[in-house]
């Protein structure tokens, strides 16, 4: 009889002891949803589980709203009444080919948008990029504009459809404007 009722006894608090695992997914009116890649966006690292919301930014078009009228070595505008040819390039930080290398925008006013098109739809991640502004010059070393470097998805964590951002160089001389859409996973 002894033997019975401390075999019940354990059976009893063995599952009174059992914690019950439940689905997160019941609850989720109670939790807070959302994007959980660093590579979006729409990144929240406060929310309690990833409810595959995630969307990510990819260029549209390119854009130097400004750089500097004159070339400190060459004054481009100086001595052959020109202004720059502009070539821009972008790359992530420290590799060796460039995501981005535009066609040459001709005789581009210092003050006046040179604009391109994305000949494809670059995905930007959570990373650093650099970028390098150049007056192409035609037979000899094209002469250095300007430079810079950005976290692009550090500058679109707006979560605007489209967006847009902007950075300078070092100098506040020379400003690049990415626009971006925002799109689920190509």
């Amino acid at each position: 009889m002894i033997y019975r009722i401390l075999t019940l006894s354990f059976i009893i608090i063995s599952i009174s002891s059992c914690r019950k695992v439940e689905d997160p997914a019941l609850h989720r009116d109670t939790k807070k949803g959302g994007c959980y890649d660093v590579d979006s966006p729409l990144y929240d690292e406060t929310i309690d589980y990833d409810n595959q919301s995630c969307l990510y930014a990819f260029t549209e078009r390119y854009e130097i709203s400004y750089h500097p009228e004159e070339d400190g070595g060459s004054d481009w505008d100086f001595l052959t009444f020109t202004n720059a040819d502009l070539i821009l390039r972008i790359k992530e930080q420290g590799a060796a080919e460039w995501l981005f290398e535009s066609s040459i925008k001709e005789d581009q006013d210092h003050n006046v948008p040179a604009i391109w098109t994305a000949p494809e739809a670059i995905k930007l991640l959570n990373v650093n990029y650099e970028w390098e502004l150049y007056d192409s010059d035609i037979g000899t070393a094209d002469d250095f504009i300007a430079s810079g470097t950005f976290n692009a998805i550090g500058k679109a964590r707006n979560g605007e459809e489209d967006g847009q951002f902007e950075v300078t160089d070092n100098n506040g001389t020379t400003q690049l404007v990415i626009y971006y859409s925002l799109k689920e996973e190509i």
